[in-house]
């Protein structure tokens, strides 16, 4: 019995102890269950209404509202600075130098000696010409005077015209002093007059003074007019006096030459003469070549020889460069050269950033075959030397434009039909067909298609499609 009851008690607490563990583990299976329904049961009504919310929605877009550019566009080019001017000078001959009075940076004169060599020698060879021309010619003058009866009478006669012409150019030239001083009587009187007349319209002074001044004037031309027909008639005089001489020395000539019997003796000095005369013109030359003169005013850049020295000719002594104006030139894109015109004003900027003013003087018509481009040169003056030659020219001058609309590069879109752009109209997404002009950096021009007060979307056109919703950022 006791036994009974020890089983039967021990049954009863393994019951309890099995119906609590499955209780636990219901509710163990049952609170995961009720948790994901109250979830879904209470986010499913939000989530149905937030979704044509979303749809509804207009995208947020960058807009740039059209106008006319304000500030002109710059076109911006660089270019190496160059002087006006730049020569390096040498002698035409070679020789030692003896005199070279120049040293860098000093300023000089056109004209003005620069340096010289030594000429003895082509002294020497002048001197020893002249003496062979001059022998040479004495020879030929006692070939052709022949029978001194045959030639008497034309001497006679030409030394009688030759005193005629010496005294009609002497009266020539007295005539053309008279003039000159009538002239500038003249001018003088004119310019009385012109005073005269500006002080009678003031009342300064008489009617009878401003008359008696044109009365002057008159006089004066008249004068200067009769002046000026007997200078004619002497020039005329003279002409005939020399159609007389050449007249009388052909037949002079004509007389001598029907006499001569030795033209193998005539031909050997006028050989002997031809040759002095080379002569003397090569040593007149080398001793002009002895010597360099400045071809213009400026600076000595570099003196590379030194006195005594012996040079070659074309070999380089001095450099000489004019700084007074600057030249600048610049390669433009064949897009571009239509900005350019000559005589048109440009802004040159330094490195220090001043500026200076320039002028276009030179556009090359053809472009250059290697880059495509046509050279510009620009002009400056330089009065206080502030440019050198190889500094570097910021050139800028304001760039015409058809239209005035400038847009950034990234408005653009390119479709079957061509470019276009994305406008917000009425917080719709439209899309307008454009005319693009010049490209200027990251920017281009809009020649046509849009109009002022039209708002541009400036970015991420790909995203959009036509009849989207958008709003302005910022709205």
């Amino acid at each position: 019995m006791e036994c009974h009851l020890i089983r039967s008690t021990r049954a009863s607490r393994a019951e309890k102890k099995k119906e609590s563990r499955e209780t636990v583990v219901k509710k163990r299976l049952i609170l995961p269950i009720i948790a994901i329904l109250a979830v879904s049961s209470g986010c499913s009504q939000p989530a149905a209404s937030k979704a044509p919310e979303e749809a509804k929605k207009a995208k947020v877009v960058e807009i740039i509202k059209i106008a006319q550019q304000q500030q002109p566009i710059m076109l911006t080019k660089s270019g190496v600075v160059q002087a006006k001017q730049e020569v390096k000078l040498a002698f035409g001959t070679s020789g030692k130098i003896i005199s070279l009075p120049v040293k860098k940076g000093m300023q000089v004169k056109a004209g003005q000696v620069l340096g010289a060599l030594d000429t003895s020698a082509y002294q020497s060879s002048l001197a020893l010409s002249s003496a062979q021309i001059q022998e040479a010619q004495i020879k030929r003058a006692k070939i052709l005077k022949g029978d001194s009866k045959v030639t008497d009478t034309y001497d006679n006669s030409m030394k009688q015209t030759d005193d005629s012409l010496a005294n009609t150019e002497d009266a020539i030239k007295k005539q053309k002093i008279k003039i000159e001083n009538d002239n500038q009587t003249l001018n003088q009187d004119k310019t009385d007059l012109q005073r005269n007349e500006a002080l009678f319209a003031s009342g300064a002074v008489s009617r009878v003074e401003v008359d008696n001044l044109k009365i002057k004037v008159d006089q004066a031309e008249l004068s200067l007019q009769s002046e000026q027909v007997q200078l004619t008639a002497l020039e005329g005089q003279k002409k005939r006096l020399l159609e007389q001489k050449q007249l009388t020395a052909q037949q002079r000539q004509k007389a001598v030459q029907a006499e001569k019997d030795n033209t193998d003796r005539l031909a050997s000095t006028a050989t002997e003469v031809a040759s002095a005369k080379n002569g003397i013109t090569q040593a007149n030359k080398n001793i002009q070549d002895a010597k360099i003169t400045a071809p213009f005013s400026g600076t000595i850049a570099e003196v590379t020889p030194y006195v005594g020295d012996m040079v070659s000719p074309g070999t380089a002594v001095a450099t000489l460069v004019d700084l007074s104006q600057i030249k600048v030139s610049v390669q433009i894109e064949p897009s571009l050269i239509s900005q350019f015109a000559a005589g048109k004003k440009i802004t040159m900027n330094r490195e220090d950033g001043s500026k200076t003013t320039g002028t276009v003087t030179f556009i090359s018509p053809l472009a250059d075959s290697a880059t495509g481009k046509y050279n510009v040169e620009i002009t400056a003056p330089n009065p206080d030397g502030v440019w050198r030659g190889g500094m570097v020219a910021n050139v800028e001058l304001p760039r015409t434009l058809s239209t005035g609309f400038i847009l950034p590069l990234q408005c653009l879109g390119v479709g079957d039909k061509g470019r276009y752009v994305l406008v917000a109209e009425n917080g719709t997404v439209k899309k307008r067909m454009i005319e693009a002009g010049q490209i200027i950096g990251d920017k281009i021009e809009i020649l046509s298609g849009i109009n002022p007060g039209d708002q541009v979307i400036a970015s991420g056109i790909s995203f959009l499609l036509e009849g989207e919703k958008v709003e302005p950022k910022g709205e």
